[in-house]
This record gives structure tokens, sequence and C-alpha cells, in this order.
């Protein structure tokens, strides 16, 4: 059986993810496809748009026959992190291809620029360091660093550097994983504006859902989406800011073993919540040249789920099932002496000590997401999974 991967958000899922999973499709001729998603708290250091089983079932509808919850302490890490631990997962599961993005350059000039990168990477690091040691953050010292190495920006966007890390993340784990980069179509990753009849960026969808975006994204995807609207609306960033003013002021819980904690950053939101009374003023005065918006706002939310970074150490050996189709089922029982699969409350009676940390803390996250929509607790005990018994697309 031939399994093909995406890492991936769908916050929301829309026209460009249909057509990167039908084209990753097309040229690996794949038995199975398999999402390995964020759950409630994404990569930016913000809850979903919509809940993890919404974008999971937007998902099955097209095109993927296996959707499963990417842990947060993965989600919630810069990009090097980020890859290395969603492949090391997507490796346990045996797979032979992986997808993804990429901006500005076609898929034989990116593997080719990848390539001279990874063999060069002691370099890269280099002058990555060079720049952090001038104080820029992890993010803007590796723009620069790729920016003198390669003697272009061509290359340079958040999309194709995750990308990179991907590369990199195989070729340390699997070099028998094979990348098929795929171009965008239509919007880059960072566009905030919608530009295009048919294709548009999840952050562009994101910044305008009093408009027309119904023609942007597969029909599922864009029903699910309005019916989650109509029954949570957004979280409540507010909310959040509140719990974690308790946690670091009145509980004062210790923030330094937190992951995407640097020194001296505890001490500095000390100052800034004196006089920061909502979210986004304080993350504004927080960011600053050696700490990114993003990393601000991962840490908050590390901490206040207790993500620490023993995390990272940890060998948990099973998957969290947000939504399958009847070929999964096949890759259940190949992979059952390797792999846990947990899809209902009675599987977790299986897991040993590290998988029921990592399962805690996924439930911590989806508990917290329930908090900030009003949504009641233990929605994953009690959401029943979606299970397809043959792909239709939508």
């Amino acid at each position: 059986m031939k399994k093909l991967a995406i890492i991936s958000e769908f916050n929301p899922f829309h026209n460009g993810h249909k057509y990167l999973i039908n084209k990753a499709k097309e040229i690996t001729k794949t038995d199975l496809a398999i999402s390995l998603m964020s759950g409630d708290f994404v990569q930016r250091g913000e809850a979903s748009l919509i809940d993890k089983y919404s974008r999971a079932d937007a998902a099955l509808d097209n095109g993927f026959d296996l959707v499963i919850e990417m842990p947060n302490f993965i989600s919630l890490q810069s990009a090097e992190f980020f890859s290395y631990k969603s492949i090391e997962l997507l490796n346990k599961l045996k797979i032979d291809y992986l997808a993804f993005g990429i901006e500005n350059l076609d898929s034989e000039e990116f593997l080719d620029i990848s390539a001279r990168l990874i063999k060069d990477n002691d370099r890269l690091e280099e002058l990555t360091k060079y720049y952090i040691d001038k104080k820029y953050s992890f993010t803007e010292a590796k723009y620069l660093a790729l920016k003198d190495f390669l003697g272009r920006e061509d290359f340079i966007s958040s999309n194709n550097i995750l990308a990179l890390e991907y590369m990199i993340s195989i070729s340390k784990i699997n070099p028998n994983i094979m990348a098929i980069p795929i171009r965008r179509l239509g919007a880059n990753n960072q566009d905030l504006d919608i530009k295009d009849e048919k294709y548009a960026s999840s952050t562009s969808i994101r910044r305008n859902l009093s408009g027309n975006i119904e023609k942007l994204m597969p029909s599922s995807s864009y029903q699910k989406l309005k019916s989650f609207q109509k029954n949570y609306g957004l979280a409540n960033k507010e909310n959040l800011f509140e719990i974690f003013k308790y946690k670091f002021m009145i509980e004062e819980s210790q923030m330094q073993d937190s992951l995407c904690y640097e020194e001296g950053l505890d001490n500095y939101f000390k100052t800034l919540l004196k006089d920061s009374p909502t979210y986004d003023e304080f993350i504004e005065l927080a960011v600053s040249k050696r700490n990114t918006m993003a990393r601000i706002k991962r840490l908050m939310l590390n901490y206040i789920l207790n993500n620490k970074k023993s995390l990272n150490d940890l060998d948990y050996n099973f998957v969290k099932v947000l939504a399958f189709n009847e070929k999964a089922t096949k890759l259940f029982r190949d992979i059952k002496k390797e792999l846990k699969i947990v899809i209902r409350k009675s599987d977790i009676e299986a897991l040993d000590h590290d998988d029921l940390l990592v399962y805690e803390n996924m439930l911590r996250a989806s508990n917290l997401y329930s908090l900030l929509i009003d949504r009641q607790f233990n929605t994953d005990f009690t959401r029943k999974i979606s299970i397809k018994k043959t792909y239709e697309a939508n």
C-alpha cells in the first residue's frame, strides 16, 4: 500500500487545498491519502477558525482517506520543530510520499535549491546563528541567512521555508520518503487580500469572512464553516488572555520550561501586563526584533497548556483519528503492531506512560478550545468520528 501524507491546518479547507491533494494523488498514484492536521490551535499561536472535527470532515469529503490529529505541542512550535516532529510521526506510519505547497518556483528548481542547502547545512546554520547573535528572531535570522546563502529573494517565503524544513527533516529521519513539492495556484500563503476568483489563502479567507468566500471553498467545507460560525462564532481571545494573566500573575506558575520560552521573557511580560488591558495590546507590546508575534502567541498557549520542553523527548506511539474511510482500515491492520489507534474512549486503555502524557496534552487543548467557544467539555469523548464507506467528491 503506497501512502501519501500532507501536513495541514485546513483553517479553513479551501480550493487550494483541494488542488494540492488532487495534484499529489495524480502524481503519486497513491493508494491512501493521509492528513496530519493541527488540532484546535495552529502554528501562528491562535485558536483555529473552525474546530478540528469540522476541518477533518471537510478533508475527508475532498480527497483524504484518513485525518489524524497533530499533538498541539508540535503545532505550537517553530517551523524547525514543527516539521521534524510531524515527519517523525508520519515515518512511523511508513508513508512513501510527503506533498506540500511551494511558492514562486517550480518543483524541480525548489528541489535543486533544497539539495544545495541541505548539502551545505552547516554553512546555513552558521549564517543563521550570526543573525540570531545580532538579536534577530529565529525566523528573521533564517530569512537573512537564506538571502546571503542564495543571493536571491524569490525563494524566501514562510511557505518555502517550512517546505525546506520538511526536506531537512526527511533527510535526517528517512531519505526514502519522496518529497512532492507542488506550486500554489492563485495566491501565496501570506496574501491578505482575495485576488483570484477561485484561489485564495487561508489568511485572506479568515480576514474576509463577511465577504463572498463561498466560491473559494469546496461546498462541504463552506457549509461546515457557516454552520460552525452560526453555532459558536470565533474563539474568545480576551478570555484566553484572562486565563493567561491568572496563571501568570496570581498562580505565578513558572514559565522557564515552557516550549518557545526565551530567557527574560517572563520578566518582560510582568512589566507589560501592568499596562496591557487587552490581548491585542499585550501582543503588540511584546513583539520585538527578537520575538515575533507568532512566537509570543505560541509561548502563551504552551504556558497555559503546561507544554514543557520535555514533551519533545517523549517517544509516543499512537495516532488520534479524527476521520477516516474504509480504505484506512487496511492501514490500521498493517500498523497495529507498531502504533496504537485511538478512535474511541476505550482505546485510551492501551496507551503507555508517554502516550498518555501526549494524549492528555491533546485533551487539555481541546477543553481549552471548548472554554473559548462556549462548548461542552470533553467533546473528544462525545463527538462522533466521521467514517465514510467511499470517497465522494463534493
